[in-house]
């Protein structure tokens, strides 16, 4: 997708799915089948089938749990 940034020496599996503006630092592995929704900011390997999301990234799952509670806090 459009605008995203992978550092040196990124190795990414077949079928992996970059949305766009996801940041990926050097060094890392994505893997096949992984799925990393747009604005992701990668600084950790991503294991394969997995969907990620967030800034910093983590499984989406987790990432939307952490907006709730922010979300929260606020009122």
């Amino acid at each position: 997708m459009a605008q995203v940034g992978i550092a040196g020496s990124v190795t990414i599996g077949d079928g992996a799915i970059l949305a766009g503006q996801a940041g990926i630092s050097g060094h890392l592995s994505i893997g096949a089948g992984a799925r990393l929704a747009a604005q992701a900011g990668v600084f950790g390997d991503i294991p394969a089938g997995e969907s990620w999301s967030g800034y910093p990234a983590r499984p989406h799952r987790e990432s939307l749990r952490a907006s709730a509670a922010l979300f929260k806090l606020a009122g």
